[in-house]
């Protein structure tokens, strides 16, 4: 579900079907349903994407982002993982998961977070909250 930061703003986490998120925005938005709608704007080039994984400087683990325009991350893993080939692994199960969210649909009355109630205008893929 989109999520409000500590900052007010809102971003996406797309989660697998056990509920385990796998990947979250790295832009913030303004609104719940601008997050989705972000989310959704990824998986129509996800095929396209490579990860640059990198290990992070403090502490052990890697991670893994998806590079935007002007090199600014699109995506990120949600979190470390101890092993350059398990980060890789999560990658290809973001980007697997990101291309098979469905169509997006009409989620009338969806609770998008922070008490932000879905229009019947909203279109929203039930993966990207």
């Amino acid at each position: 579900m989109a999520e409000k930061a500590v900052n007010g703003m809102y971003e996406w986490r797309l989660k697998a079907p056990n509920g385990r998120v796998v990947g979250v925005s790295t832009p913030q938005f303004r609104t719940a349903v601008e997050a989705v709608r972000g989310c959704l704007a990824l998986r129509e080039e996800s095929a396209e994407y490579l990860a640059r994984i990198t290990h992070k400087k403090e502490g052990v683990g890697w991670v893994w982002t998806v590079p935007g325009p002007q090199g600014r991350p699109l995506a990120r893993s949600p979190r470390a993982y101890e092993r350059h080939a398990t980060c890789q692994n999560a990658f290809r199960k973001f980007i697997a998961l990101l291309a098979d969210t469905p169509a997006p649909e009409t989620l009338t009355g969806q609770h998008l977070g922070d008490g932000e109630v879905a229009s019947r205008e909203t279109e929203l893929a039930p993966r990207c909250r």
